[in-house]
Formats: C-alpha cells, sequence, structure tokens
C-alpha cells in the first residue's frame, strides 16, 4: 500500500522545499493581501455581538498568542479557535476559484497563533501559509466536487490547515507533513451545508472546529503517531469528493516543487454575502449607479439567477447571517442604504416593505456558466414606467474579474478601521505589507493588541 499511494508523501515534499524568500513576487504579493484581508475580516467581526459572546463566554486561558479583537494574550489554541470562528461572521471572507472553500482565512489563524507562540519568523509563517493553501487547493481540484450537503467549510481546506501547522511545528520536514497529510485525511470532517442559510450560528464553529483539529493532527504527526499511508487517496478522496481523480493531486508539481502556484487563484469578497450572489450583488451596485435607482422609485424587482444560488437561498431571513444568503434582503439592502454593507442587514424589519416588491428565481440557462461564473439578472421597475437591467456573470473580486490592488486594500482598511480607529488600522496593513521582509511577527502582533 505504501508503494501505491504515494500523494501525502510527494505533497509534503513540495510543502517543504517551500521557501519565501524565493517565490515569485507575484505570490509573495497575493499572499500577504490574503494575509490581510483575512486579519480585517477577523477584527471587523469581531465586533459582532454573537463572537463577542462567545469570546466572553470561552473564557480563554491566558497564553502567547494573540486574540484580535482583545488586548490580552490567549493560548495558541484558543486562539486559533477563536480568530477562526470569526472569520464567517460577516461572509467576507476569501474564496477560491477552482474549488468551493476558503484556504486563506482559514491558514491565517493557524500560521500567525503557531508562529507567534513558537518564536517563529515572519518567513516561517508565510512559507507555511503558501505551503497549506497549495496542498489544500490541489486536494480540492481532485475532489471533482463535493456532495450536495457538504459545506465548504472544514472539509479540504483542513488538509492544508494541517500542512501549515506541521510545516510550522517540524520547522518543515517532509516527512512529518506527509504523516499530517494522510493523518488528516484519515479523519475527515463534514459539516452541514444548510445552517447558514437557516441563520444557525453554530455555523461559526465550522472553521473553529477545522482549525483545531488541524493543529491537534500536527501535533500527533510531530509526536511520532503514524498515519496509513495513502488515506488521502483510498479514503478522503473518494468518499468525499464526487468525481475525484487522485492524478490531480499532482499538477503543478516538478521534481519535488511547485511548479505553479494555485494561491493566485484566490478571489476577495467585495461584498457581505455568500459568493453565489455576488453577481446579483454587482448588477444592483451597477444599476444605482447607472440609473439612481434608490428605494422611492422602485415598483419591482425580479432576480434571475444560476441553481446552486437558489438551493441554499433564504427567501425569509431570521437574522443577519441568513439575510447574507438571501437574495432578496441583500438586494432590498442595497436599495435602502445606497450599497450593501454589514450594518443594512441588521435590521430586517425595516428591509420587509422592500422585499415584498423583490422575486428572486432560478433560471437554468445561467447554469452553463458555472462553476467559474456566478451569474445574476436583475431587472427593476420603476416608478417613470421604465424597465432597467443588468446582467453580471462574473462578480468583481473573481479571478475572471480581479480585485484591483486599491479594492483589496480597502476592503480590509475599512474593516480594521471598526476596531482599531482609521490610524491604526492604516500601522496595521503597512506592518501586514512588510512582513517576510524587513517586517517582523512581534510588530504586527503588538499592533493588532493595541
Amino acid at each position: 500500500m505504501a508503494n501505491k499511494y504515494i500523494a501525502a508523501q510527494t505533497l509534503g515534499k513540495s510543502a517543504a522545499s517551500t521557501r519565501w524568500s524565493i517565490l515569485p513576487t507575484s505570490v509573495r504579493s497575493m499572499t500577504l493581501d490574503l494575509f490581510a484581508d483575512t486579519i480585517g475580516v477577523i477584527a471587523g467581526g469581531s465586533e459582532h455581538p454573537s463572537m463577542q459572546s462567545l469570546m466572553a463566554s470561552t473564557k480563554a486561558t491566558e497564553g502567547p498568542a494573540t486574540l484580535i479583537g482583545e488586548k490580552r494574550g490567549v493560548t495558541a489554541r484558543d486562539a486559533v479557535l477563536l480568530n477562526a470562528a470569526t472569520t464567517t461572521v460577516l461572509q467576507r471572507q476569501d474564496g477560491y476559484a477552482h474549488a468551493k472553500g476558503h484556504p486563506a482565512s482559514q491558514l491565517v489563524p493557524v500560521v500567525l497563533a503557531l508562529a507567534e507562540s513558537r518564536g517563529k519568523t515572519a518567513e516561517d509563517m508565510l512559507t507555511a501559509m503558501v505551503a497549506g493553501y497549495e496542498v489544500a487547493a490541489r486536494v480540492g481540484i481532485a475532489l471533482g466536487g463535493v456532495p450536495a450537503w457538504l459545506h465548504d467549510n472544514g472539509n479540504w481546506v483542513t488538509i492544508g490547515n494541517t500542512v501549515a501547522a506541521a510545516h510550522i511545528l517540524s520547522s518543515g520536514d517532509a516527512d512529518a507533513i506527509a504523516t499530517a497529510i494522510d493523518g488528516a485525511a484519515s479523519l475527515a470532517l463534514s459539516f452541514d451545508r444548510f445552517t447558514t442559510a437557516g441563520g444557525a450560528t453554530m455555523h461559526h464553529m465550522y472553521p473553529a472546529m477545522a482549525t483545531t483539529q488541524a493543529l491537534a493532527i500536527a501535533e500527533g504527526a510531530i509526536a511520532g503517531l503514524t498515519a496509513l499511508p495513502g488515506s488521502l487517496e483510498r479514503f478522503y478522496g473518494p468518499h468525499l469528493g464526487t468525481a475525484f481523480d487522485a492524478l490531480k493531486l499532482h499538477d503543478g508539481i516538478d521534481d519535488g516543487t511547485w511548479s505553479q502556484f494555485e494561491i493566485l487563484n484566490g478571489y476577495f469578497k467585495l461584498h457581505p454575502s455568500c459568493a453565489h450572489l455576488h453577481g446579483v450583488n454587482d448588477a444592483v451596485d451597477a444599476l444605482i449607479a447607472e440609473h439612481e435607482v434608490t428605494e422611492a422609485n422602485i415598483v419591482r424587482v425580479d432576480i434571475s439567477t444560476f441553481g446552486e444560488a437558489m438551493e441554499i437561498d433564504t427567501d425569509t431571513p431570521t437574522n443577519d447571517l441568513a439575510a447574507r444568503f438571501s437574495a432578496k434582503a441583500t438586494v432590498a439592502a442595497a436599495l435602502r442604504y445606497g450599497s450593501l454593507n454589514d450594518e443594512g442587514l441588521l435590521d430586517l424589519n425595516a428591509l420587509a416593505p422592500l422585499m415584498e416588491k423583490i422575486t428572486a428565481r432560478h433560471d437554468p440557462e445561467l447554469d452553463q456558466y458555472t462553476p467559474a461564473g456566478r451569474p445574476g439578472v436583475v431587472t427593476m421597475g420603476l416608478t417613470s414606467g421604465h424597465k432597467v437591467t443588468k446582467e453580471i456573470i462574473y462578480p468583481r473580486g473573481t479571478a475572471q474579474t480581479l480585485a484591483t490592488p486599491d479594492e483589496r486594500k480597502a476592503k480590509s482598511l475599512m474593516l480594521l478601521t471598526r476596531h482599531y480607529g482609521e490610524e491604526k488600522a492604516h500601522g496595521i496593513h503597512d506592518t501586514i505589507m512588510s512582513l517576510g521582509n524587513e517586517g517582523e511577527i512581534e510588530a504586527l502582533t503588538s499592533s493588532l493588541r493595541a
């Protein structure tokens, strides 16, 4: 069996060979942008009442790791759990174009807590992040999709989290990382996809459980616990993939090093909503800008989108989490407040009259653009008697319509400012951008605790 199954060894060797100092400039730039994006998402989410309550009730133990949104240090495990839980509150976390998942937002809590608590350098931390991302992405691609009931938090990204943790804990030992890969594959997690649309906030524990499990598996590998070789190809892929192809686990690897970098196919969410709704959300933004549409001059709004978006759509959301998965709520909020923002989704009673004027349906013709596209068509009937329509196939922020450097920075700063204020937010962002060059972890973590 050990000779038949070699994916973990190949991926482990490639992960171990990763070095921040020799990565292409484009990869380093993307990594820092994703790191800054995630820190902003956590900082902004830490202000949400659900996270304030979770942090208070958890009573995290004092330790050396930074809990974003708090001045105190906590244990690495508590930091990983609470920082990861916060990534989903605003539904602004990153995404990956070639498989459904959120690699960076789950990797950052792991690598930050471990590197800080273990006295590692910024290069060590960022190297582990890239290594974990590259392994995770190849697993995601090889699965060929996941079952319709499976949520995109906590599945294939967990293997990448485990790689990143093992990379830091073992100082990049290929055998330890390979053991961690097969170990994570044998301990597969599976979460219910439909909690979000139902507004069940236990959903925020999905990334928390995935990241803390990854940490435990990596610690087990470092301690000498063994994994059954081939668990990735024999067990994990066939059971959790819909069209698993083990050969794709080796794509973009040449003689034990990465010959292509999947992290460059990451994307940035520019709306506080499910990514499946971003075509709709972009279309509304365009109509507001082009036709000066407001709540006052709307008679009717008709939304058409692809099937998967409607499968998890919430017609009558009961809280702001469910509202982020509702075409009607997100459109109503944008029309009422001029743009879709987090605050506009909090008062659903204020949105109710406008939501009654909105319909949302599945248009099978739009399914042809998926999975690369997230199409949405919005038609508005106005009090003037006119109708205006906008179609978006590839929303802003995706791999096909890349978020600009200015958009990436603006998003991170906006979210950081919620907790730290504008001046400190700019300082934190500048510090992140210097990581791996002259900047070190202590400068970042001290500013995050300020």
